[in-house]
């Protein structure tokens, strides 16, 4: 095999050239950043079962801030919130009366889960589940469940106990 030499020396590097590369060393991060995203939209259109959404920063009865009204949860659903105090949480609903939320963090990697599909909730990483009513870990690999996050019901809002 034989080496592949330069075509330019780099002692001999204009200004130009040298800030040129500097420019596409910082510009080109973010572009893959960008290309990488997610780029569904936050929350969802038709449903919000299965969307993010951003703590909406209302009062609740007690001057809490709350997390997400009960309509955003509908019964048997979840719903991953970011932006709390605690960050990104799974709110899930596994009856009329009873909201739950988990860090929304898997224990393997840190990775943010997503919200409930037909009662398991998905690490996108490495596909460990939970169980969407409970946050008990139904497969890894991550070995323990959701991190459990108090909150309680004010109202129609949801939010931190």
């Amino acid at each position: 095999m034989t080496a592949v030499e330069p075509t330019t020396n780099p002692e001999t590097r204009s200004r130009r050239e040298v800030l040129c590369g500097l420019m596409v060393a910082l510009v080109a991060p973010g572009a893959l950043v960008a290309a990488c995203s997610d780029s569904s939209p936050s929350g969802s259109t038709g449903t919000t079962t299965t969307g993010t959404t951003t703590a909406a920063g209302t009062s609740g009865a007690a001057g809490s801030t709350a997390l997400a009204t009960l309509a955003d949860v509908p019964q048997g659903s979840g719903k991953i919130v970011t932006g709390t105090p605690k960050g990104a949480l799974v709110l899930v609903r596994p009856t009329a009366d009873t909201v739950r939320a988990f860090d929304a963090a898997c224990p393997h990697q840190g990775t943010t889960v997503r919200a409930p599909v037909n009662g398991t909730i998905t690490c996108p990483n490495h596909g460990s589940t939970f169980d969407g009513a409970t946050g008990a870990l139904k497969g890894g690999p991550a070995t323990t469940g959701l991190k459990e996050v108090p909150v309680k019901i004010e109202g129609d809002k949801i939010v931190l106990a």
